[in-house]
């Protein structure tokens, strides 16, 4: 079959996902001008869990996954040793492999996805160690595709896992959540301490099981509506660093409620020796009380942005986009995988993390 056969045939499978991969395929075939014939029939359009997409074009059943789903069809073995040898320089790339099948022809062509990193991705990460966060990525990409990626961010080896399918992903978290449980049931009485909490932060269909079971489910607002609808929190948009300023600013409001709280019941104790000792009278209680409320109301209020802050572009509205007044024509925590949770590798494509409180 010739390339621009091939591609329409997979623009068809593609149009029809909701696989953040299947944007960067329908956008290299627009690239070449490709189109999908209006005479084409697509019927019985399945996704296939961990492995890719199925449908029926024109009477024939057509696959597009990854080696796993092409090993359970049997058809690798028809692809020849010359495209293998390119396949490895691929994945030694650190890109993701795909390969698509048409009945009656066997597997027709290969392509290759790389994923190319945000640029507030690292700086993120190293935010998160410095708040004493430890971040692992969960992805269904091959190793060295997640490794390549993970090693450039700044995560060690022991947090990358890779080859996970979404069951996978449940499994991981669940284990995350388990030893936080164990580790805070194993501390004295005089402990206080609550156990972590697991983020886990992800934007596609493969992501939805381990958002909905984690501690806090983080979807990003470009990605599936599957994971916006189980996530707990939906990001406007791709910007990490809302995520991480989403944690700076929790936090801050738990020490200044622990700041108030502990100022207004040191505050009446005071009052109370003073009262119990003869030394203060009803209107002095009033005063302390009013000034206490006052001080609490006011240092509560150091949580929004100054005017200095405002007119710097430092505060919140560093996260608001700028007002275009130009005038329009038109309005418009490392750990290893739990035996029995990974049963098998996997080359999904999403990739996602996992932040450890």
């Amino acid at each position: 079959m010739s390339r621009s056969d091939v591609m329409e045939y997979i623009y068809a499978m593609e149009a029809h996902a909701v696989h953040p991969m299947a944007t960067a395929i329908i956008s290299a075939c627009k690239a070449e001008n490709i189109s999908v014939p209006s005479d084409m029939n697509i019927e019985n359009h399945n996704n296939l869990e961990g492995e890719g997409v199925q449908a029926t074009i024109d009477g024939k059943e057509v696959h597009v996954g990854n080696i796993r789903l092409f090993d359970r069809l049997e058809l690798m073995d028809s692809v020849p040793q010359s495209e293998f040898k390119m396949v490895k320089n691929w994945l030694q790339d650190g890109c993701t492999v795909g390969f698509m099948s048409i009945e009656g022809c066997g597997i027709v062509m290969s392509f290759c996805v790389a994923d190319s990193v945000r640029p507030e991705a690292k700086k993120v990460i190293h935010g998160f160690g410095e708040l004493g966060i430890d971040t692992n990525m969960l992805t269904g990409d091959n190793a060295k595709a997640a490794t390549a990626i993970a090693l450039g961010l700044g995560l060690k080896y022991d947090q990358i896992k890779s080859n996970l399918l979404p069951h996978e992903k449940l499994e991981l978290v669940k284990h995350m959540m388990k030893i936080e449980r164990d580790n805070a049931a194993d501390r004295h009485w005089f402990e206080v301490k609550r156990p972590g909490l697991i983020l886990m932060c992800g934007d596609g269909v493969n992501d939805a099981p381990a958002l909905a079971l984690s501690d806090v489910g983080v979807a990003m607002g470009a990605g599936a509506a599957l994971a916006m609808e189980t996530a707990d929190i939906t990001l406007l948009d791709s910007d990490l660093e809302k995520l991480l300023y989403v944690v700076k600013l929790g936090k801050k409001v738990n020490r200044t409620i622990i700041e108030n709280v502990t100022f207004s019941i040191l505050a009446k104790i005071v009052v109370m020796g003073f009262t119990f000792a003869g030394y203060s009278s009803l209107w002095a209680a009033i005063g302390s009380d009013v000034g206490a409320m006052l001080i609490v109301t006011v240092n509560g209020m150091k949580l929004l942005p100054s005017k200095k802050s405002v007119r710097a572009a430092s505060g919140f509205d560093t996260f608001v986009a700028p007002r275009d007044t130009t005038p329009q024509d038109n309005a418009s925590f490392p750990i290893q995988l739990p035996m029995g949770a990974a049963a098998e590798g996997s080359t999904a494509q999403e990739t996602t993390c996992s932040n450890q409180f």
